[in-house]
């Protein structure tokens, strides 16, 4: 009896060990690999990184590949050399992914060659022995990169992957069903066996789950980015000349889906605008001869039975034959008609701009020029580069006051405008008037940030105006002022004698002898005469006195404050002496002599400025009465009784 039991107790051993044999071959064949054996082995892009210092200690091969840098190069960087953020721009990402619950965080990569990725990084820390590092999975997010690859060929990969899965789990669960066949005759294998394997399927059907619902998220995200562009997305199988496009590119060209659900590339060319077209095809084949890393072109499509839309056509070969010709290629279109005549009202703003006759300067709110248009550098004679960054003073005249750019300054500010003519300097110093155009540019918010200033050369036309003024105020003879501007200076002459309580004296001067001079030489003679007569007038008077010709040979003289009567006589003789000196004409020498009535300002009771003017004309012709070549005061100031004295 204790025999049999002994054997029994052996036999119950061997079972159990042979069980536990079969366990053991079972988990080996069962058992996962190790963590750097996934680490290089995945095809995702991860980094273990310092997390107190940045440097990146190791680099799967998926990595080097994605970011241009070998793996050595890789592990002696650190991860501020691939991160564009800045600090702050991290710490915002950082807090902004905490405030939102999101588990990862995006951030703009730079690669070896340059460009920039936008990537999404999840994180996770690990012990590794008695350091501690990150483990950072980088998913690339790039807009426009996935509707370039293809959003087919994103789902068809990840439909791969959970394939590859399945058919991981399935045979994991067949090999375990051999084993659990196997194990039938232990019964405390069995039972053991059977938990961990429940317990193992259900962790692998939870990991199924994820996965799954991870695809789906990707998925909707994609077709969510899609929508939210307003791309139409087309794929173009090359050896069947197939295209597939979806809802929004029929939508785009007025068609429905099911209308363009056999599209071809020909059928796709139909839709082009025929002056597009070659350009559209001669792009499209740089790319195909790998000229050009992506294909990209800006065309009229039609919208419709009669409309044109503008769009960006933007794809990329996605697969190619062994012998590298294209297989299949994909892309988006993205209207941009908006764009473009946005654009076309840009050009012809700058050409009316560059063309116009007019002037035109814009300068900031502080004054600073920021263009100038060709018209300004012919009229100002500056270049473009002489008065970018500068003001306006830089053509300043002089010719204005201060009180005359704060009063521009008011208007602008008040009214949004301001016109006027202004005196302004050339780069050579030559002075040019200009007629000028001021109005503040306003934004929405109703600020002016820039001021528009227009204006010609009127330079030409105030000089004819002067012209005009000169001839309507002044002798064209003598170049003295005539009767028009002298009323006007007298009336100036009476406010200001008022205004001191001051005198002043008006002086008709008449030639004796002139009528002589013009019969017996001719006229030339009688103009020889009076211009000479009427520069020593000019000369004989003081500077703020008046001399103007009446006409014919009768002057009027304006002496303001001529003082006591001592001093206006020297005055009236100095006149009557330039009026007898001689006046040389061809071999003769002409002579006439000067009668001069004068008469005071104020009088006892108001006048008028041609009142005084015929007093003092008849003042004049007592003194020819008197015999010539002498002057005849009307009664003076102080009361005294009216003389009349001759030359000295």
């Amino acid at each position: 009896m204790d025999a049999l039991f002994s054997r029994l107790m052996w036999l119950r051993a061997g079972v159990f060990a042979w069980i536990a044999l079969l366990s053991g071959f079972a988990s080996a064949q069962a058992a996962e690999p190790d963590f750097r054996d996934v680490f290089d082995r995945h095809g995702a892009v991860m980094l273990l990184i310092d997390p107190d210092s940045g440097e990146i200690a190791d680099a799967n091969p998926a990595a080097a590949a994605f970011y241009g840098y070998s793996r050595n190069t890789l592990r002696s960087m650190n991860i501020d050399q691939i991160n564009s953020f800045t600090p702050e721009q991290i710490e915002q990402e950082l807090a902004l992914a905490a405030r939102v619950g999101r588990r990862y965080f995006i951030f703009r990569h730079q690669l070896a060659d340059g460009s920039l990725r936008t990537v999404e990084v999840h994180v996770k820390p690990f012990r590794f022995g008695d350091r501690s590092l990150l483990l950072s999975i980088i998913h690339d997010v790039t807009p426009g990169r996935l509707s370039n690859q293809g959003l087919w060929h994103y789902q068809s990969r990840l439909e791969e992957l959970v394939s590859e899965k399945v058919a991981e789990v399935e045979a994991l669960r067949i090999r375990e069903e051999r084993l659990f066949i196997i194990a039938m005759a232990a019964q405390a294998g069995v039972i053991i066996l059977l938990v961990v394997n429940i317990r193992r399927r259900k962790r692998l059907q939870r990991e199924h789950r994820v996965m799954a619902r991870a695809i789906s998220d990707e998925r909707q995200r994609l077709i969510d980015i899609l929508w939210g562009t307003g791309a139409g997305t087309w794929e173009w199988h090359v050896p069947t000349n197939a295209v597939r496009v979806n809802s929004q590119w029929a939508a785009m060209v007025g068609r429905a889906p099911e209308d363009v659900a056999q599209l071809t590339e020909h059928d796709l060319r139909d839709f082009i605008h025929p002056d597009d077209l070659a350009r559209y095809l001669a792009t499209r084949q740089q790319h195909f001869d790998g000229q050009s890393p992506a294909y990209e072109c800006e065309m009229r499509v039609r919208a419709g039975p009669d409309g044109w839309i503008w769009v960006m056509d933007r794809g990329r070969v996605v697969a190619r034959n062994d012998d590298g010709s294209a297989l299949k290629m994909a892309g988006t279109w993205l209207e941009i008609t908006g764009k473009k005549q946005y654009e076309d009202k840009l050009r012809l703003a700058a050409s009316v701009f560059s063309h116009a006759r007019e002037a035109i300067m814009i300068t900031a709110m502080d004054g600073t020029i920021v263009e100038v248009n060709d018209a300004f550098c012919r009229i100002t004679g500056f270049d473009r580069d002489d008065v970018l960054g500068r003001t306006p003073a830089v053509l300043s005249s002089g010719r204005h006051d201060a009180d005359f750019y704060a009063a521009m300054w008011k208007a602008l500010a008040e009214q949004g405008h301001w016109q006027g003519d202004v005196w302004n300097r050339r780069k050579n110093g030559e002075l040019y008037a200009e007629l000028l155009t001021i109005s503040a540019v306003r934004d929405e918010h109703g600020n002016a940030p820039y001021y528009v200033a227009l204006f010609s050369d009127i330079t030409a036309q105030k000089h004819h105006e002067s012209q005009l003024e000169r001839y309507a105020h002044y002798d064209a003879l003598t170049s003295l002022p005539n009767r028009l501007l002298l009323m006007d200076r007298l009336r100036q002459a009476m406010a200001v004698t008022q205004r001191r309580k001051g005198l002043l004296a008006v002086v008709y001067i008449d030639l004796d002898g002139f009528k002589l001079v013009n019969d017996t030489y001719g006229h030339a003679a009688g103009d020889v005469v009076l211009s000479t007569v009427a520069e020593r007038f000019r000369e004989a008077l003081r500077e703020g006195d008046t001399i103007a010709r009446m006409g014919g040979d009768e002057f009027v003289a304006l002496l303001l404050d001529p003082g006591e009567h001592g001093s206006l006589k020297a005055i009236l003789q100095r006149l009557l002496r330039a009026a007898t000196r001689p006046v040389a004409w061809r071999d003769e020498e002409l002579g006439v002599s000067a009668s001069i009535g004068v008469v005071y300002f104020p009088q006892p009771g108001p006048v008028e400025p041609d009142a005084l003017v015929q007093w003092a004309d008849e003042a004049m012709y007592r003194a020819k009465l008197s015999g010539k070549n002498q002057f005849y005061l009307a009664e003076q100031p102080d009361g005294d009784a009216a003389t009349a004295e001759g030359s000295e």
